[in-house]
């Protein structure tokens, strides 16, 4: 077929004006529609970076940490499907792949996970770095609580009602973080929650399983907390049982209770001065007053945002009423939180 190649150029001149033109009005069209529907599934990054400077009393000795440089994202895929992934960059001078789960929510209040994170034990242990209360974190969540951070299965369910209750059940590799190794069988957990945000809240928390050097473990605790919004007060007891690699049933506990209370400021600078206080203890059986650490905690947290644990400089001073460690000596520290 003959075609004039003046008239093919036009045609193919104007195809491309029409395509240009559409390309550029069709987003003023359809942007509104689209940012609509699009703007909930876009992931929400967020990060938490920790810094301080200690001073040992005890040895007249001082250094400056990164305690941590925590960034994350989390967001949803449809209705149905969403997922969270953390990295610290500076976990105590580590590098570590944190949280990297996908969640599940077939039904309302019914959320299904599958993947890394915090095995749910202990409120304390859950939180991030930024609300933790004090610059260093309790006993339970320094020593009986470390590595509980496993790749696993949970199921989540809330039931809304006058008294809100939240069941979680779980099974984990019982390997550790980022540690996916063959098992026979998985170390379970449980949760329960009963209680509103404000207001009395208890929490119980079982786990079973099989650790490093450690067969048979067992543990159980139990929290009670009250909060109105401004005053804070929680307490835990953790009790911790296994059979070592000489056949021994080995047993320590440990337990906790911390408070602030927020006092709200209208300055154009400080939002909220929170002083803070806690007691904890660690030991082979606390309760029968066999003891390895205890200690006081006092500080004060200035918070330079209407909410806490965001922007804040924290003061804190830690006294040693009993220590079996070297490490464990009275500190004064001067901590920084920023959190995006």
């Amino acid at each position: 077929m003959f075609t004039n190649p003046a008239i093919s150029a036009r045609i193919r001149k104007s195809s491309l004006i029409i395509f240009l033109i559409f390309y550029l009005i069709s987003p003023s069209l359809f942007s509104q529609q689209n940012q609509e529907s699009r703007s909930e599934y876009l992931p929400d990054l967020d990060g938490i970076i920790k810094t301080k400077v200690e001073f040992d009393l005890n040895n007249s000795l001082m250094r400056f940490e990164v305690r941590n440089a925590r960034f994350g994202a989390k967001g949803k895929i449809n209705n149905y499907m969403s997922y969270k992934v953390e990295l610290d960059l500076s976990d105590e001078g580590k590098m570590k792949m944190l949280d990297a789960y996908v969640k599940f929510t077939p039904l309302q209040n019914l959320d299904i996970y599958l993947g890394q994170r915090k095995i749910p034990f202990s409120t304390d242990y859950m939180r991030n770095p930024a609300e933790n209360i004090f610059a260093n974190r309790s006993f339970l969540a320094k020593y009986i609580n470390d590595g509980m951070r496993d790749i696993g299965f949970y199921v989540d369910y809330k039931i809304n009602t006058s008294i809100p209750v939240d069941i979680l059940l779980g099974a984990v590799n019982g390997t550790g973080n980022n540690n996916p190794k063959w098992i026979e069988k998985p170390n379970l957990v449980s949760r329960l929650i009963v209680g509103m945000e404000k207001g009395f809240r208890a929490a119980g928390n079982l786990y079973y399983g099989e650790a490093e050097y450690k067969d048979h473990l067992a543990m159980l605790g139990g929290e009670l907390r009250f909060t109105n919004g401004k005053i804070f007060i929680e307490s835990e007891y953790i009790s911790r049982n296994w059979t070592d690699t000489l056949s021994a049933r080995v047993h320590d506990d440990g337990m906790y209770i911390h408070s602030y209370y927020n006092f709200m400021l209208d300055k154009k600078m400080i939002k909220m001065i929170s002083p803070t206080a806690r007691f904890d203890m660690i030991g082979n059986s606390v309760l029968g007053n066999d003891i390895d650490a205890s200690r006081l905690t006092f500080g004060v947290n200035v918070g330079f945002e209407q909410k806490p644990f965001y922007s804040e400089i924290r003061l804190n001073y830690e006294n040693y009423l009993k220590s079996s460690l070297p490490v464990h000596t009275d500190k004064l520290t001067l901590e920084f939180i920023a959190r995006f």
